[in-house]
């Protein structure tokens, strides 16, 4: 029976999530498609021109897929991730590892350093499966019934990949803004753009007292 296990690391808004699959040499995955569904927590996306550039694996989203609105303004269900993984050169036993960059939304501020400044969020664990024209379906398994209705969701699933680390939680940490702040937020921006405004004034006089020079030279 193959079997995965799943770990992140994080730094800042950006982590990834690696998935290790365990193919046994008594598994047969000739003409078969290994999928790995991830549930993504609101908090979290998927950059997909990013994992466009990933070798190894094609990826599919359901859901909101805008990676510059904060988790206030995007829909409160999951968005789902599928990776479908280059087998065609995969031999049993073998191991395939996915490497899943993730992203973290801005999260809504805390009212005060009293609290927290950070969100810690729990990640479902990813699912496994293989898919196959020419092995038996065992039909929809259990843990993937509320995925079946997904416009795309593959078909004749042939085998259910179990987790080896089920009992392990996958969880991130996201820092988040303090509202107390928000008063020198709003000094320091209004002295940055009186600086740049003063500094582009006097970058514009040189360059006109500049130009006049050069053109009172040439006139004599």
């Amino acid at each position: 029976m193959a079997t995965l296990s799943s770990s992140t690391s994080s730094q800042g808004f950006h982590f990834t999530v690696s998935t290790t699959i365990t193919i046994p040499d008594t598994l047969d995955i000739s003409h078969s498609r290994l999928h790995v569904v991830y549930d993504l927590d609101p908090h979290v996306y998927a950059d997909l021109y990013e994992l466009a550039q990933r070798p190894g694996y094609s990826s599919f989203l359901w859901g909101t897929s805008d990676l510059e609105k904060p988790v206030s303004a995007v829909p409160s269900n999951n968005s789902v991730l599928l990776l479908t993984a280059d087998t065609s050169r995969l031999v049993a036993p073998a191991n395939i590892t996915l490497d899943v960059p993730l992203h973290a939304r801005y999260g809504r501020p805390v009212a005060s350093r009293t609290t927290d400044a950070f969100y810690r969020i729990t990640l479902e664990k990813p699912l496994g499966f293989l898919t196959s024209d020419l092995h038996h379906s065992i039909g929809i398994p259990e843990p993937l019934g509320s995925y079946a209705s997904l416009a795309g969701w593959p078909s004749n699933i042939s085998a259910l990949i179990s987790d080896a680390t089920a009992a392990d939680r996958l969880q991130v940490t996201i820092p988040v803004g303090v509202l107390d702040d928000l008063a020198w937020v709003d000094v320091g921006t209004a002295v940055v753009m009186l600086t740049m405004f003063f500094y582009l004034a006097h970058a514009s006089l040189r360059t006109v007292k500049r130009l006049s020079r050069k053109t009172s030279t040439k006139t004599e």
